[in-house]
């Protein structure tokens, strides 16, 4: 199964951005968000209004550190498990994976997608610049 996508230009740059679902397994609250593949990102980092719209209290949740573009060495945030699926063309591939939910992040970007909890979860995942595309690959 292949996911293909364009990327999306935003001030002459060409970002990879996809529509994703994301549940909580909990209390079966989803939502439909846009979020932009992030090789850099060692993991799934979203906004912590994301988590009260999925109806996740944080205030239960064990905060922890983890390293980012923020000039301070270590950001805070915290880990929950959501479902995930993948949405393109009638095609769909879900999977859970550990979001890292943070107030440190912009409440107005995309959420980022990240190398452990979703490249991970594909055979392959390929960005082609030069004919404006990207693709992930699960076999």
């Amino acid at each position: 199964m292949q996911f293909k996508y364009p990327f999306h230009s935003i001030s002459h740059d060409k970002i990879p951005i996809l529509d994703i679902r994301i549940t909580n397994k909990d209390n079966g609250r989803a939502v439909n968000y846009r979020a932009m593949l992030d090789s850099g990102a060692f993991a799934n980092v979203f906004h912590s209004d994301v988590a009260d719209v999925l109806g996740i209290d944080l205030t239960k949740i064990k905060e922890i550190y983890f390293g980012g573009v923020k000039k301070s060495k270590q950001m805070k945030g915290k880990q929950y498990i959501l479902e995930i699926m993948v949405l393109n063309k009638g095609q769909n591939y879900k999977f859970d994976a550990v979001v890292v939910f943070s107030d440190e992040i912009s409440d107005t970007g995309l959420p980022l997608l990240g190398r452990q909890g979703f490249f991970d979860r594909f055979d392959e995942v390929c960005f082609n610049y030069k004919n404006n595309k990207f693709y992930l690959q699960k076999d």
